[in-house]
């Protein structure tokens, strides 16, 4: 039995303490980074996308980056400066192409 799927990992978060739900009306919330990555075997193997959203914390409304107010558009330009694609989520590819070319090596050998 192979298990696969996408998986989301969240990366970083900025807490937003000011922000005024436009939701609610209440203050407070997040803005957060995800990766998004496929899977083989439970082991990361190609890294998809890396998304950002928001969230109130009393509702819990979340909005995706193209509804953002200024304050998160900001928040979410400097979690992006600061968080690149990890290299985690290219162990399965990396196991792959190892494979693949001790295979290669031992046939032409």
């Amino acid at each position: 039995m192979i298990l696969f799927g996408r998986k989301d990992k969240v990366l970083k978060t900025h807490e937003l303490s000011e922000e005024v739900c436009e939701h609610c009306g209440k203050k407070g919330g997040v803005v957060s980074i995800f990766q998004i990555y496929y899977h083989i075997g439970l082991i990361p193997f190609i890294p998809l996308s890396r998304r950002t959203a928001s969230q109130c914390y009393s509702c819990r409304k979340v909005k995706l980056e193209k509804n953002f107010s200024p304050e998160q558009k900001e928040a979410a330009k400097l979690l992006k400066k600061e968080v690149k694609t990890p290299i985690w989520t290219l162990i399965g590819a990396s196991l792959l192409l190892i494979y693949i070319f001790f295979n290669l090596v031992i046939k032409f050998s």
